[in-house]
């Protein structure tokens, strides 16, 4: 196994291809091995070239809210800071820590803003 750096955007096709190639491969085995590194380096190169900021928290919460098929109406039926829903959807008022806990399906590293 011969793994290089990924400098290039040839060089980042070949590792995917090569990952489509290893994919499953078992863990502890040579392949495995192989497919961890290059998942590793090619994320990378991803992260640098093509670099995608996290959501804003207020549009990942009404996403979630809509694939939940959930209204603003709906949302103060069940959530324990009724009030503040209308605030926080038109962004008056940020999401505190209690509210974003009130949301357990929706992770909370989701909500945090890197600042890589």
């Amino acid at each position: 196994m011969i793994i290089e750096p990924i400098r290039t955007e040839a060089d980042y096709k070949a590792a995917m291809a090569r990952i489509d190639e290893l994919w499953g491969s078992d863990l502890g085995t040579p392949e495995g091995d192989e497919l961890d590194i290059l998942i590793a380096i090619a994320g990378a190169y991803e992260k640098k070239h093509y670099h995608i900021d996290p959501p804003d928290p207020l549009a990942l919460l009404e996403y979630r809210l809509d694939q939940l098929g959930l209204s603003q109406k709906d949302i103060q039926r069940v959530m324990e800071f009724r009030k503040k829903v209308p605030e926080i959807l038109s962004r008056a008022s940020g999401l505190s820590p209690e509210i974003i806990h009130s949301f357990k399906d929706i992770p909370l590293e989701a909500f945090l803003v890197s600042a890589d």
